[in-house]
């Protein structure tokens, strides 16, 4: 394995891809994590108001990737997470009912990570409940492991195990083919400004909210390059213009 491993290398784009843990509970989880990372070439981890030390035992349990708990980057909140990444992919163990809905495997989602440009987050969510409704609401793209019906939930460890290896096993099997994604700070205009054209059209808060919810579901996990998404934004904010021009607010 050693040797294979030697031979392939490490896919520069994996070290473009950064690790996010939710406020993990236990730091020997936090070890295993970081160790996993470095066997399929990753680099960069982040941690979420962690709830446990990140000390000595989760470093003992890293073992030769010790380096990546002592640079893990902490952050507040899972809203300085959103806004930090251009693309933020969240894992999840329970499946959603609904049309807003829809889950990528994990090959699916290692072609999407490895084929877009910007700065990308894979998350992991809590090992007691995982992400929140309110979280899982804010990811641009859900993924899920299939396992036993009876018994779905993974370990935290294990479960970004399997997602690191098609991450790697992908680049290891995929020609370099990049898109340049639209920035966070773009998409998050574009929907400041179709939030705003609802308003004016009229539409209730609740599909204002659902359609919202659907686009970014629709651009996370899509190819959608900046180009075509300038294009689209231009649409939106030209329309919004001319609407406001029109738009006499109620006496």
């Amino acid at each position: 394995m050693r040797a294979y491993r030697q031979a392939v290398g490490c896919d520069p784009r994996l070290s473009e891809i950064s690790v996010v843990f939710v406020q993990p509970l236990y730091d020997q989880n936090v070890g295993y994590l970081a160790r996993c990372m470095k066997n399929f070439c990753l680099s960069k981890l982040v941690i979420v108001s962690p709830r446990c030390p990140l000390g000595l035992e989760a470093r003992k349990y890293a073992v030769h990737a010790a380096e990546l708990v002592e640079n893990a980057v902490i952050l507040g909140n899972f809203d300085e997470v959103v806004m930090r990444f251009d693309l933020v992919a969240c894992s999840t163990g329970v499946k959603g009912s609904g049309p807003l809905r829809r889950y990528l495997t994990p090959k699916e989602l290692a072609r999407l990570l490895l084929e877009t440009s910007g700065s990308k987050a894979l998350v992991i969510g809590r090992e007691d409940i995982g992400l929140t409704r309110e979280e899982l609401a804010m990811c641009d793209v859900l993924v899920t492991i299939d396992a036993n019906p009876e018994y779905p939930s993974l370990n935290a460890s294990h479960a970004a195990a399997i997602l690191f290896y098609e991450l790697f096993s992908e680049a290891v099997g995929q020609a370099p083919y990049r898109i340049e994604r639209p920035s966070r700070e773009e998409v998050e205009a574009f929907f400041k400004h179709l939030k705003r054209l609802g308003e004016l059209l009229g539409y209730d808060k609740q599909r204002v909210e659902s359609s919202e919810l659907v686009l970014r579901r629709m651009l996370g996990e899509n190819r959608v390059d900046k180009s075509d998404f300038r294009t689209l934004f231009g649409f939106i904010r030209d329309s919004l213009t001319r609407l406001e021009a029109c738009y006499t607010p109620a006496r």
